[in-house]
């Protein structure tokens, strides 16, 4: 039987994960800059009550930004 491994976050993660919620960093990025899976950091996001854009949010962003640009 596998046993999943977790790892306890730790202050300077919950720190850098507030901090790049607050840049509007997309869930993808957010879990590749703190090693984890994605679904760990929306759970925790969640859990600080803090978000981040969702897919269709993002590429709502980029297609005005890529409208304005033109």
């Amino acid at each position: 039987m596998v046993r999943s491994i977790t790892r306890k976050w730790t202050e300077k993660d919950l720190n850098r994960l507030v901090e790049l919620s607050e840049q509007g960093s997309s869930l993808v990025r957010a879990a590749a800059a703190l090693n984890r899976n994605t679904a760990s950091v929306q759970k925790m996001a969640r859990q600080l009550g803090r978000r981040f854009p969702g897919i269709r949010e993002t590429k709502a962003g980029l297609r005005a930004i890529h409208l304005h640009q033109s």
